[in-house]
């Protein structure tokens, strides 16, 4: 195991940024009644103290230790462990509640509805950490609740829940199995960590890529958890193998993210959002620890933000530390030139994405082949799924942004200055019963401009951006709020495929 940075000035500058500056952000929501954070307007009902981000924030107070710090993070520390479910027989047996006050699980539980199993390997991870640095300054009761806290987590997770194609769990899974294999002298567990881990490694290795592919937040996820294979597992094979995944990784993040633009181009497997200076990614979290704060695409922001939440994971980044490839530092700092990138994602189903980057604009797009041996084993993940993007400067300076969003795969591909889109009506989907399997809505967000938009059958004239499109379906149906347009396209029932053709300039 590396040596564990134990203070804010062990940290590396850029690191110490980081970890400081949002420790300095976490603090103004502790609540010292719950002794957790509480992530919401004043005044708002009901009240919901997080959990899993308590549990980093405490790590933070650990580093910085500044008066009356070590306090706050035992009793921060203790109210998280006091929420963990031990309940042997149940499905959320060893995992915790999002917040404090959330319903208990019901007797016929309904995983992600009434429970979130990942917060097994969320928190485990940080007792591992605290454990590994900050032991000896804990009181003795609390090191052995932490430790049986860990074990509750994995011997709570049931070994068919998480596949190695869940990448960020499937990363933490093992990873804490291995710690937790050689902390309480259990080789089973570091047996089947190093075999699960080597899946994950497998998986990885047919297309370097991970299944969870181009994602702002789970991006930053997989390097952190990469970062505990290295430095905190305590297994020769995941050292090895989580420095090889992250070289790789950052060099494929380079491929699409564009410095001029502060964004990764898409497609995302999965986003909370689509521009990274609005919105909290921990992949701009990353980047900053690679180039620093004046770089870094994230939202520069006093007080509460969309998806702040993910502000909290900045310490456990500068905790662990990443190695970014010199070969793509300068990718982070400006752009260097236009591209066409392509990238095999999968084989079954075999799914490609495709981007192209300009000086002032980006297209992203994935095509994702179905058939009958594949069907069952592909789930887009809902409004998390972005598979035809595009990003661009507007005249003000800010970055528009248009997604497309639709209920089942599409064939897309990005060319320069081209968007190519093919919607094939799917049995498996249609089945559903649902009418958003025929329809394609493009959802556009034009900062402070929208009612400057022109929207007509063949060509969308935008701020920064015209797009002349190309369709047999019939005419849209075009809603505009504030500063976002929806143009919906029905497809109708006979008709197998919905084609669309974009050129933008």
């Amino acid at each position: 195991m590396a040596m564990c940075p134990t203070t804010l000035a062990d940290l590396p500058i850029h690191a110490r940024e980081l970890a400081a500056d949002s420790l300095v952000w976490m603090d103004q929501f502790w609540s010292s009644g719950d002794c957790l954070l509480v992530l919401e307007p004043p005044g708002t009902d009901p009240r919901k103290p997080g959990v899993r981000n308590s549990s980093w924030y405490a790590l933070a107070l650990l580093m910085r230790q500044a008066d009356g710090d070590l306090e706050r993070a035992t009793r921060t520390i203790d109210a998280v462990l006091a929420t963990q479910f031990d309940e042997p027989n149940a499905p959320y047996h060893g995992t915790f509640p999002r917040w404090l006050g959330e319903p208990h699980p019901p007797v016929d539980a309904v995983m992600w509805r009434d429970y979130d199993p990942n917060w097994r390997q969320f928190v485990g991870t940080i007792w591992a950490l605290i454990l590994d640095a900050y032991e000896p300054l804990l009181p003795e009761d609390l090191t052995q609740r932490l430790e049986r806290s860990i074990q509750l987590a994995v011997l709570g997770e049931p070994p068919d829940r998480c596949p190695p194609s869940y990448t960020n769990i499937a990363l933490l899974k093992a990873g804490l199995l291995t710690w937790s294999g050689n902390r309480f002298e259990r080789p089973e567990w570091t047996e089947y960590g190093e075999t699960f881990g080597q899946a994950v490694f497998d998986l990885f290795q047919e297309h370097t890529a991970f299944y969870e592919y181009n994602s702002p937040t789970y991006g930053g996820t997989d390097f952190y958890a990469l970062a505990f294979w290295k430095n905190h597992a305590q297994s020769s094979l995941l050292g090895e193998h989580g420095a090889e995944m992250e070289a790789a990784l950052w060099r494929d993040v380079a491929r699409y993210y564009h410095a001029g633009l502060g964004n990764v181009c898409g497609p995302f497997s999965r986003s909370y959002g689509m521009n990274m200076l609005d919105y909290g990614a921990i992949l701009g979290l990353t980047i900053w620890l690679a180039v620093g704060r004046t770089a870094a695409p994230f939202p520069d922001e006093p007080g509460l933000f969309e998806h702040c939440h993910d502000y909290c994971f900045g310490p456990l980044l500068a905790f662990v530390g990443v190695e970014v490839p010199q070969d793509v530092i300068q990718d982070f700092l400006g752009f260097s030139e236009e591209r066409l990138v392509r990238h095999q994602i999968s084989s079954q189903p075999l799914r490609i994405a495709t981007a192209w980057l300009g000086e002032d604009r980006m297209i992203g797009a994935e095509s994702v082949q179905f058939d009958e041996a594949t069907r069952q084993g592909y789930r887009p993940l809902g409004d998390q799924y972005h598979p035809v993007t595009m990003h661009w400067r507007m005249p003000s300076g800010e970055i528009g942004w248009m997604r497309l969003r639709h209920e089942g795969p599409v064939d897309a591909q990005a060319e320069p200055n081209t968007l190519s889109i093919a919607g094939y009506v799917d049995e498996f989907f249609a089945a559903r019963g649902s009418r958003a399997h025929y329809e394609y809505t493009f959802e556009i967000h034009l900062p402070g401009a929208g009612e400057t938009a022109t929207i007509a059958t063949d060509t969308w004239q935008l701020p920064g951006l015209t797009a002349e499109l190309q369709t047999p379906l019939s005419k849209p149906a075009v809603e505009r709020e504030r500063d976002t347009i929806r143009i919906t396209y029905q497809a109708q029932e006979d008709q197998e495929i919905a084609r669309f053709r974009f050129r933008v300039r």
